[in-house]
């Protein structure tokens, strides 16, 4: 917060729709209006409805939980800014950001109301965001890892028994949803496209099939991640089905890895999202492959998705300034960029761990074109 600028950094929420980051500061559970208050010189507090106050208290979060009755939360909420002054309040509301924009329009209306003169003092929430939900601790660094070995022991399983020729994608991906399901593991995103299961050149997207039969000497595509503990995963993969892969797939793999590995050298800490993707991208088009239309990567943590920078070209109307923000240590990325040939599209996504020193492998890489009989 102080390298930010930021006095007081309130999340406030309620019943019914949540803020996205309530449960991670001890207030999943609340009913009434509630107000989770952080200062820069460490001091915490909350603001609840009396019944919420105990069971908010035994979190062990705040150093002080008010609660308060009949009168509702305003009163409260002024007391606590006016004795404190905060020159800038930082409220959980972000333009690009979905999750630093938990503030609701009718919350921030009470909220504005409440706090009076100090409403003008609002800035956006979504650094600190990014920071709480992004940059992970050890504990959570173990629970990714387990995630994406839980990843890759399905995708082996799948290797093995799953790809055949004469199956359908959606005869695959059923297979491997069984599978995930066996392990008592969750799925990393949407059920109904998790994975993603891409045969021969169709169209690579969000949907989990596309009802095509895999023929002998066709790519076969894997997207696919699981959620282990909370903790998402999301690799892709491509495999070569049936005998010896012909030049044309070869090159095609080649200009993936070689825009992969670029993307890799340039994640570094205090780097912009959008330098990175560009390291991709012209990998990819100097290679003689056309611009692939999506981003290279993101942060991934408790959400596939996670908050974070995005590695992504400046493409403000889809992207807003989400490319801006610089790399931190401690993010988990994947770098992802995409090249389209005439066999099909090739994305050997991988995850990477930022370290102060650079990005460190945290998925197995696929350095070389996975080949299988079927």
């Amino acid at each position: 917060m102080g390298e930010k600028g930021i006095d007081t950094w309130i999340t406030f929420t309620r019943e019914g729709n949540p803020d996205p980051v309530a449960a991670d500061l001890g207030l999943g559970g609340v009913v009434w209006r509630s107000a989770g208050i952080f200062e820069a010189d460490g001091q915490s507090i909350a603001i609840v409805g009396n019944l919420d106050a105990e069971g908010v208290r035994q979190k062990g979060i705040y150093d002080d939980v008010i609660g308060y009755g009949k009168e509702g939360a305003s009163k409260s909420l002024y007391e606590y800014v006016r004795r404190r002054k905060p020159k800038t309040i930082a409220v959980n509301s972000s333009y690009d950001f979905g999750l630093a924009d938990g503030l609701s329009s009718g919350m921030r209306h009470y909220l504005r109301a409440s706090l009076r003169e100090f409403a003008r003092n609002f800035v956006t929430a979504e650094d600190l965001v990014i920071t709480l939900r992004s940059k992970l601790i050890p504990k959570e660094l173990d629970l990714m890892r387990k995630s994406v070995q839980m990843c890759e022991k399905i995708l082996r399983i799948a290797e093995e028994d799953f790809i055949r020729i004469g199956r359908t994608d959606r005869e695959i991906r059923d297979m491997i949803q069984d599978q995930v399901r066996k392990m008592g593991l969750g799925f990393s995103w949407e059920e109904d496209f998790c994975p993603v299961v891409v045969v021969g050149d169709n169209e690579f997207g969000h949907r989990g099939f596309a009802n095509r039969t895999l023929r002998r000497n066709e790519l076969l595509h894997f997207d696919f991640g699981v959620n282990y503990q909370g903790y998402c995963s999301d690799i892709q993969r491509v495999y070569f089905v049936g005998g010896r892969p012909p030049d044309s797939v070869r090159r095609l793999f080649e200009a993936t890895k070689k825009a992969t590995d670029a993307g890799v050298e340039a994640l570094k800490p205090g780097v912009k999202g959008y330098v990175v993707d560009r390291a991709c991208r012209q990998s990819v088009m100097s290679s003689g492959y056309p611009e692939y239309l999506h981003g290279t990567g993101h942060v991934v943590g408790r959400a596939t998705h996670e908050i974070g920078p995005m590695l992504s070209p400046r493409w403000r109307e889809r992207y807003g300034r989400t490319m801006e923000k610089k790399l931190i240590a401690g993010m988990i990325f994947t770098v992802e960029p995409s090249v389209k040939g005439e066999d099909g599209v090739c994305n050997i996504e991988r995850e990477l761990l930022l370290t102060s020193k650079g990005a460190e492998a945290f998925s197995t890489p696929e350095d070389e074109l996975y080949v299988l009989a079927g």
